[in-house]
């Protein structure tokens, strides 16, 4: 039977609520996934075990794209807008860049997307000209 990555990652994330020792715990589960031939799978797996150690945590992480930098008080603000949108949350940012946005912000998890730029709002904007037609 094969193990799925999420499958590693909910073991990994028990063996870490123990308190037992880092690194052993590190050692001894790679010596697990070696002998299943899952090393392939290892950034598939960390992706999922954080991912499920955020939910479990009530954590949320997201990246916040936008066309241009952002100043710290703009963070502040986008931070703020997330918390609303994710109520009961703690939200952690990673900013990001993305010039093709013309404008706005896109807020993005593993699981959803919040698309809140000037191109998603032209791209609506299109498809509905081209239903009218």
């Amino acid at each position: 039977m094969k193990i799925s990555p999420t499958q590693y990652a909910k073991v990994l994330v028990t063996l870490s609520e123990g308190g037992g020792d880092p690194s052993h715990i590190a050692a001894s589960f790679l010596t697990f996934v070696r002998k299943r031939r899952g090393t392939r799978k290892l950034s598939e797996i960390l992706r999922a075990a954080e991912r499920i150690a955020d939910e479990m945590a009530g954590r949320v992480s997201l990246l916040a794209e936008t066309a241009v930098g952002t100043d710290d008080a703009t963070k502040k603000d986008i931070t703020k807008k997330a918390e609303v949108l994710f109520p009961g949350k703690t939200v952690s940012l990673r900013h990001a860049v993305r010039p093709a946005l013309l404008g706005g912000v896109r807020l993005s998890s593993e699981d959803e997307v919040i698309d809140g730029s000037v191109q998603a709002r032209l791209r609506a904007i299109g498809h509905g000209m081209r239903n009218r037609a």
